[in-house]
C-alpha cells in the first residue's frame, strides 16, 4: 500500500513540474466536468431544467471545442444521437430568450472576484463577416486588424470588463453585439450608456472606468459625475479646458509643459520585459461638459505626442499620480481579452444568422470566458494540472486564459462521453398508448 501511494504522488509531482510529456487521467477528466457542470448550474435557476441542461451543454462545448460553431460542439458533447439533431436542438434553443437570472447570477459571481474598489475598462471591438449575406442586420464596420483601415461587413461589439483581485485577470461584466442596421437601434452611446448603467449597479459602490480617446465626449464626462464613479479619460487634441480663467486648446497645455516626475513603466511582450523611463505632470482645469474640477496628466516618453488623461481621481502625492497612469495603461488587459475571444475560439467564424442567436451564444462564450478567469483568480490543483497539461512553451506567463483554455481543450479530448449523464432524465412516464374499451 506505501509503495502504491508513494508512485502516486510521483505521478502527480511530475505531472505539475512537467516531468512527463503527456499525462492525462481519467481523475483530471472528471474534475474538469464537474467544474463547468456545477459552474453551469450554479448560473440558471434548479426550476428551469431544460434551459439547465442547454447552458451547460454550450458551456461545456465551447471549452472542450475551442469553437463557437455547433457542429464543433456538438461532436464535443458526443451525444448517443446523429450530430445533426444536437446541433439542430442548440440552435432552436439559442432563438429563445435567456433567462435574465442568468446573467445576474453569472455578474453577481464575477463581483465577488474583482477588487472592492475595482478597475473598470471599457471598450468597443469590431466582428467582422466579409463574406456575410445571410446574417441579420449585418453593417459596416472598421476593420481594427487591417493596417489600411478597411471598412467591412461586419458588427461592433461593447465590452466591459473588471480587473480580478489578485492576478488582474479581465472578467467581463457586459458583452453586447449591436449593428446600426437594427430597426430599434439609437447609436453606440446608447448600448454603452446601457452598460454603464448595469454595471454600477452591479458593483453597488464606487469604481474606476478607463476609457480610451473615443471615450472623450461631453456626454461622457457629464454621465459619470452623475453617476459619482471615478474616471480616467484619454483625451483627443480636439479637447479644449478651462484652466486659471481661460480656454485653451488641450495640446496648447500640453506643449507648454515638461514632466517633473520620473517614473517607470514596464511592457510585457511575448514573454520579455521592457522598461520604459516617462515622465508625468498635472494641473487642475475644467472641461467644458460641467464646472466640476478635473486633473489634467500628462505623459511624455510614451511615443511622439505626450499622452494626456482627464481624472476626477483625488491626486495628493506622486504616488497617486503615479497610480494615475498605471491604472490607464492597465488598458491592455481589454485588448488581450478580445484578442484572446477571437484567437482561442474563432469567435468571428459564428455561423448562426439572427441577431438574437449571435448575442445568446456571446453571452455563453462570455460566461465560458468567465469561468477561465475565476479559474485564473483562484488556482487550485486543477489548475495547476490544466496549465501543465497545456504544455506552453513560456514558463512564465501574465495572461493565464490561452493556457487554462488549451489545458481544458487538451484533457477533455480524452473524455469519452459528454455530460449527459450529468443531468438526470426526466421520467414522462409509460410512452405506449393506452386505450379504454366501451363495451
Amino acid at each position: 500500500m506505501f509503495s502504491i501511494i508513494n508512485l502516486q504522488q510521483k505521478i502527480l509531482l511530475n505531472k505539475i513540474k512537467g516531468g512527463f510529456s503527456m499525462y492525462y487521467s481519467t481523475t483530471d477528466v472528471y474534475q474538469s466536468k464537474r467544474k463547468i457542470v456545477n459552474f453551469s448550474k450554479s448560473l440558471v435557476p434548479k426550476e428551469n431544467k431544460v434551459e439547465r441542461k442547454f447552458v451547460a451543454d454550450i458551456i461545456f462545448g465551447i471549452l472542450s471545442s475551442k469553437s463557437v460553431i455547433l457542429s464543433d460542439m456538438a461532436k464535443a458533447l458526443k451525444e448517443p444521437i446523429k450530430v445533426v439533431n444536437t446541433v439542430e436542438r442548440l440552435g432552436q434553443n439559442l432563438e429563445k430568450d435567456l433567462s435574465p437570472q442568468i446573467d445576474e447570477n453569472y455578474t453577481r459571481q464575477i463581483v465577488k472576484n474583482i477588487e472592492e474598489d475595482p478597475v473598470i475598462l471599457v471598450d468597443d471591438s469590431d466582428i467582422v463577416k466579409p463574406h456575410g449575406q445571410a446574417f441579420e442586420d449585418l453593417g459596416i464596420v472598421r476593420d481594427g486588424s487591417s493596417k489600411e483601415n478597411k471598412y467591412e461587413k461586419g458588427y461592433m461589439v461593447t465590452e466591459i470588463v473588471g480587473l480580478s483581485k489578485e492576478n488582474k485577470q479581465p472578467l467581463s461584466l457586459f458583452s453586447h453585439i449591436h449593428s446600426s442596421k437594427e430597426k430599434s437601434y439609437k447609436s453606440t452611446n446608447t448600448v454603452t450608456f446601457n452598460g454603464l448603467e448595469k454595471v454600477i449597479e452591479s458593483i453597488n459602490g464606487k469604481g474606476t472606468f478607463v476609457f480610451d480617446r473615443g471615450y472623450d465626449m461631453n456626454s461622457m464626462f457629464q454621465f459619470m459625475h452623475e453617476k459619482d464613479q471615478y474616471y480616467i479619460i484619454r483625451l483627443t487634441e480636439r479637447r479644449k479646458l478651462f484652466w486659471k480663467g481661460k480656454w485653451y486648446k488641450s495640446t496648447t497645455l500640453r506643449d507648454s509643459r515638461k514632466g517633473k516626475v520620473r517614473m517607470t513603466l514596464t511592457f510585457r511582450n511575448k514573454g520579455k520585459e521592457s522598461k520604459v523611463v516617462t515622465y508625468v505632470s498635472h494641473l487642475n482645469v475644467k472641461v467644458t461638459a460641467n464646472k466640476e474640477p478635473v486633473w489634467l496628466v500628462l505623459v511624455y516618453g510614451l511615443g511622439e505626442k505626450p499622452m494626456m488623461l482627464a481624472t476626477n481621481k483625488p491626486i495628493k502625492n506622486k504616488e497617486d499620480l503615479k497610480r494615475i497612469v498605471y491604472t490607464y495603461m492597465s488598458r491592455w488587459r481589454i485588448e488581450e481579452y478580445f484578442r484572446f475571444k477571437k484567437q482561442s475560439f474563432g469567435f468571428e467564424n459564428f455561423r448562426v444568422r439572427s441577431l438574437k442567436a449571435i448575442n445568446n451564444l456571446n453571452s455563453l462564450l462570455t460566461y465560458a470566458i468567465g469561468l477561465i478567469g475565476i479559474m485564473a483568480e483562484n488556482k487550485n490543483r486543477l489548475t495547476n494540472i490544466l496549465i501543465t497539461n497545456a504544455r506552453g512553451i513560456r514558463k512564465t506567463v501574465w495572461f493565464y486564459y490561452y493556457r487554462i483554455a488549451d489545458g481544458l481543450y487538451k484533457t477533455l479530448n480524452y473524455a469519452r462521453t459528454g455530460i449527459k449523464d450529468w443531468f438526470p432524465v426526466r421520467d414522462s412516464g409509460p410512452r405506449q398508448l393506452e386505450f379504454d374499451l366501451a363495451c
